[in-house]
Parts: structure tokens; C-alpha cells; sequence
């Protein structure tokens, strides 16, 4: 057998091996954008609702959806410049969540969410090739003033009750209308008497 026969019967044998994993890897890469893709898109529509499911959702999946890939031979692991930015935002952001109880005063800690949020939409959105800025990010959305005040309330309320289950905090009590006891509502009322000294005794 010439050569070029050998060449065309492993072309013939390899070809349709090698466009099935290509295909296989295509499909692949656009599953994977289309994932980091929904994750952009849940943040930024409910980024004025942040308590949200779907958004909590969203921000637990970064960590898989930027993981990166490892090399097989060496065991490596990769991340591009931008998937290390994305989840660098994002331990900074799950970081400062978690450390409400250190701050004194509640709006303090709500003005740094925002910050370190807005970081995190900002990286993501360089991932995913859109041109915006952080200014852009942070203030063109449409966020109620009665969903930021129940977000606030909803803070306080878990700070609070966490103080009171460590035991940093008592639960106060008020008493206001006590029950008699049924041994005085028995006991009979002895008028008061009172002696007139002035009075002569006849």
C-alpha cells in the first residue's frame, strides 16, 4: 500500500473521530457562555432585589461557571485574566455579606455592598465582552425606595435576632395587665377604722 492510501484510510477513519469532538467542544464552549451568560442577566435584572432567590441563585453559581479549566496532563488549573477577576469580585463581595455583625452602623455595611456589587456586575460584564461602567452600573436601575427600605429592615431584623440568639442581646418584657392571684380576690376588704382623740369619752 502507497503512502497516500495510507494517508486517505486514516483520513477516512480519523475524520469523522476528530469532527465529532470538535463538535463536541463547540458545543461545549456555548453551553458554557450561554451559562455565564444567565448568571449576567439574573444579576442585573434583579440587582435592585438583591434578597431575591433567583438572584442568590446566581451568585453561587460563579464559582463553577468561572472555575476555569484544568490541564489533563499536569493538573492544572487555568483561569483567563477576566474568570479571575469575575471571581475574585466575587470572594470580596460573599466576604463583606458575611461580616454585617462587624459593622455599627447598618447603612454603612448597604453602602459597601453596593461598592463591592457594583465591582462584581463590572467584571462580568467585561467577561462577557459588554462596554459598561461602573457608574452606569450602579445607578441606571429603577429600584423602588420601598424595596431598599425593606431590604434595610429586613437587615436590621436578622441583626438583631442574631444578637438575641447569641446572647449578646436580652429580649425585653413588659408586663401589663397581670392576672390577680384567685387567694386575694377572695380575701374579704376590711374598712380602714379611725380613732376622733378629740372625741370625750362619756
Amino acid at each position: 500500500m502507497e503512502t497516500k492510501d495510507i494517508i486517505m484510510t486514516a483520513a477516512v477513519i480519523v475524520g469523522p473521530v476528530l469532527a465529532v469532538q470538535i463538535q463536541k467542544t463547540l458545543e461545549q464552549f456555548r453551553e458554557r457562555k450561554q451559562s455565564r451568560l444567565s448568571i449576567f442577566r439574573t444579576l442585573m435584572s434583579t440587582r435592585a432585589q438583591r434578597l431575591h432567590r433567583e438572584h442568590v441563585q446566581a451568585l453561587n453559581m460563579i464559582d463553577l461557571e468561572f472555575y476555569g479549566r484544568k490541564i489533563p496532563i499536569i493538573k492544572i488549573r487555568y483561569q483567563t485574566k477576566k474568570e479571575q477577576t469575575v471571581t475574585h469580585a466575587w470572594k470580596s463581595y460573599n466576604s463583606h455579606l458575611n461580616k454585617i455583625h462587624d459593622y455599627p452602623d447598618i447603612n454603612i455595611w448597604v453602602s459597601k455592598s453596593d461598592d463591592l456589587f457594583t465591582d462584581l456586575l463590572y467584571a462580568l460584564s467585561q467577561a462577557m465582552n459588554y462596554d459598561f461602567d461602573k457608574v452606569q452600573l450602579q445607578r441606571d436601575c429603577y429600584r423602588p425606595i420601598a424595596h431598599g427600605d425593606l431590604e434595610t429592615t429586613q437587615a436590621n431584623i436578622l441583626k438583631g435576632l442574631e444578637k438575641v440568639f447569641s446572647g449578646d442581646t436580652a429580649l425585653p418584657m413588659f408586663i401589663t395587665n397581670a392576672p390577680l392571684n384567685k387567694a386575694n380576690q377572695n380575701d374579704e376588704v376590711v374598712p380602714e377604722t379611725t380613732t376622733d382623740f378629740n372625741t370625750e369619752t362619756r
